[in-house]
C-alpha cells in the first residue's frame, strides 16, 4: 500500500487563492493532506467541495471563528482524532491515529500542528518531548513547526527553541528530509529580504522513517505565490 501524504501552510485560509490550491490540491491527488492555516471562512467549501471530490471524506476541522488560522486533516480512510493535551490549542494541533487491516504496520499516528513562534511553541515542544517513540508502531509529527537548526535549516540565527527541536531528534525522531538531504539548503519560507527558513518538517519514528520511499518540499507553489509557504510531499510504502 503507498500513500501520498500532503502538507501545506496555505496562508490565512487561502483567500483568493483558494482555487488555485484546490487545482493544486487535485493535481497531487494526496491520501492524506494536512492544510495549516486553515480557515472557516468564505474560502472553506472551495476548499472542503475539492478535498470531497478527490473521496478525502474523512476530515477534521476545528471549531473555530472565520479568522482563526487552525490546522485541519482529511483522508481517503477514517481515523481517531484526539487533542495533544488540555492546555494546548487544540485548533493549532491535533493527533490522529490510522488503523490498518492490509498493510505491514497496523497503526500510523500523525501529529499535525501550526505551532506559535517563540515562547508561545514552548508548552507545544514540551509536550512532544514527552512523548516515548517506543509507545507508536509508526508515527510522524507534521507540518509548520516554526522551528529549526540555524545554519542549516535558516541563512540566519534566528530560531528561538532550537535546543527543544534538537533534543526531539536526540530523543529518537528523524528529521526524515534531512536524514536524505543532509547538505542540502532548501528553504520552505523565504521572508520578504531574501533570508530562507525550513520551517516545515516531517519527524518521524524509525519505523516510520523506514516507511518513507521520497519526501520533498514543493517550492512551485510558493514560488507561483499560492501560499508563502513550500508543501511537503511525502510517499510512504506500509
Amino acid at each position: 500500500m503507498t500513500i501520498k501524504l500532503l502538507t501545506w501552510n496555505i496562508l490565512q485560509g487561502g483567500g483568493k487563492r483558494a482555487i488555485g490550491i484546490a487545482d493544486q490540491l487535485e493535481a497531487i491527488q494526496p491520501d492524506i493532506v494536512t492544510l495549516q492555516e486553515f480557515r472557516n471562512g468564505k474560502t472553506a467549501p472551495v476548499l472542503l467541495d475539492a478535498l470531497n471530490k478527490q473521496g478525502l471524506e474523512h476530515q477534521h476541522l476545528a471549531q473555530s471563528p472565520s479568522a482563526k488560522n487552525t490546522v485541519m486533516l482529511a483522508a481517503r480512510m477514517p481515523f481517531e482524532a484526539h487533542a495533544w493535551a488540555d492546555d494546548l490549542d487544540p485548533a493549532l494541533c491535533i493527533h490522529t491515529q490510522f488503523n490498518f487491516t492490509d498493510a505491514s504496520i497496523d497503526t500510523l499516528d500523525i501529529f499535525a500542528a501550526h505551532l506559535p513562534q517563540k515562547r508561545a511553541q514552548v508548552p507545544y515542544l514540551d509536550t512532544l518531548s514527552k512523548l516515548d517513540v517506543n509507545d507508536y508502531e509508526a508515527a510522524l509529527i507534521i507540518g509548520d513547526l516554526n522551528c529549526g537548526i540555524p545554519f542549516e535549516d535558516s541563512e540566519t540565527k534566528s530560531f528561538v527553541n532550537t535546543h527543544m527541536f534538537q533534543s526531539l531528534l536526540r530523543d529518537g525522531w528523524t528529521d526524515s528530509w534531512r536524514s536524505r538531504n543532509a547538505d542540502a539548503r532548501e528553504y520552505s519560507w523565504v521572508s520578504s529580504r531574501g533570508n530562507g527558513y525550513r520551517y516545515d518538517h516531517c519527524l518521524a519514528t524509525r519505523n516510520a522513517d523506514t516507511l518513507i520511499n521520497k519526501i520533498n518540499y514543493l517550492h512551485d507553489v510558493r514560488k507561483e505565490r499560492l501560499s508563502d509557504h513550500s508543501a511537503m510531499l511525502i510517499e510512504l510504502s506500509l
